[in-house]
């Protein structure tokens, strides 16, 4: 994750992009990557409740900023849908080309359905 995270700041000067980090444990960042210490991460606690928190808290100041009950609309639709993925295809990881395109696909759809702001927006529709 480190090696990642630091790909993607890296990857657009700062200021022309939003990043966040979320982190499972408090204060692991500062061993994680002494680059970002001073950004604040999010801390979800290894558990969905806490990322859909965290997410949501970073998201508050955005124009299109779902409410926790709207994101754990899509999670569980997600889940469902991951459930579906890997019955159809017989698979163990939804990391295969195939499965993970759906699983993005669902998820795109899924928040256009759940969170009103989202709605007619279209996306990015490969």
């Amino acid at each position: 994750m480190p090696f990642e995270l630091g790909l993607a700041v890296a990857s657009k000067p700062h200021g022309r992009h939003d990043w966040f980090v979320f982190e499972a444990q408090r204060h692991r960042l500062t061993k994680s990557l002494s680059d970002l210490n001073g950004t604040d991460p999010h801390i979800h606690e290894g558990h969905p409740d806490g990322v859909l928190r965290a997410l949501s808290n970073a998201l508050v100041r955005r124009r299109h900023r779902p409410t926790a009950a709207q994101l754990r609309a899509v999670y569980e639709d997600v889940c469902h849908t991951a459930q579906t993925i890997r019955s159809k295809f017989r698979i163990d990881s939804l990391f295969e080309a195939r499965a993970f395109d759906e699983l993005i696909m669902a998820g795109r759809l899924s928040a256009e359905t759940s969170i009103p702001s989202l709605r007619g927006r279209g996306g990015n529709r490969r």
